[in-house]
């Protein structure tokens, strides 16, 4: 037996484009919940009108959405800004497509986690984009501070902090990860993926390690790696 979101698949289907629009706008007011199938079957105009509405999840539909560039960027970003957050792996993916406009299509989620959104931020300013429509590096920073005071510190913050210190130079910061886990953060050569590589490097390590590592970073520098104390429970 169909659902309603395959029901209606089907029926949009079958229909000449203006009864189609007509139906698509029943089912918003309606609030029909639609799969992510169901939802990536339509157009791309359609999906962009279902993008743009609070209520529609459909959190991997928007991300697959909001990475592709044949969509028109103000559409990408109302399917990434809202509704969405990653895994790790999804963001390693991201990270890997290396495209400033996609990753900006995420940067005003405050549902994205708080480390993902300081990658944004850091992408961002380092590989700024020129669409005027997309978030910028400091929209970034704004929704990955609201993340944080709604999600606390987390060990990802304390880590990609503490691998962006390492990368930016910070002596203390580059002895301590030396001497307590050699090869984690390496040179990036100007690229902002050495970021997210250190930052899953550290990540790797095991938990006594990280602890103590952190640790000594918060009794040894007074800067913005420890800005918020690290709680070594969120750790793995």
């Amino acid at each position: 037996m169909m659902n309603n979101g395959q029901r209606l698949e089907v029926m949009i289907s079958r229909l000449p484009e203006p009864e189609r629009w007509k139906l698509l706008q029943n089912a918003i007011d309606s609030r029909v919940e639609l799969d992510d199938r169901t939802v990536c079957s339509l157009d791309s105009r359609m999906q962009g009108l279902l993008f743009l509405q609070d209520h529609i999840t459909n959190r991997k539909a928007r991300i697959e959405f909001a990475r592709s560039k044949k969509h028109m960027p103000y559409l990408r970003e109302a399917a990434g800004s809202r509704n969405v957050w990653m895994t790790d792996r999804e963001f390693s993916e991201l990270v890997e497509q290396n495209d400033s406009e996609t990753l900006a299509c995420f940067a005003r989620s405050e549902q994205m986690r708080p480390h993902h959104l300081l990658y944004i931020e850091y992408k961002l300013a380092v590989d700024p984009h020129r669409e005027a429509s997309l978030a910028t590096a400091y929209d970034a920073m704004i929704a990955a501070k609201k993340s944080i005071e709604a999600r606390g510190t987390t060990g990802e913050v304390a880590l990609i902090r503490l691998a962006k210190a390492a990368l930016e130079g910070s002596a203390d910061v580059e002895t301590l990860i030396y001497s307590r886990a050699p090869g984690a953060v390496s040179v990036s050569n100007g690229d902002p993926r050495g970021l997210w590589h250190a930052y899953m490097n550290l990540r790797r390590l095991d938990r006594k390690t990280l602890v103590g590592l952190l640790n000594d970073v918060g009794t040894s520098t007074t800067g913005p790696v420890m800005t918020s104390r690290f709680s070594p429970r969120a750790v793995h």
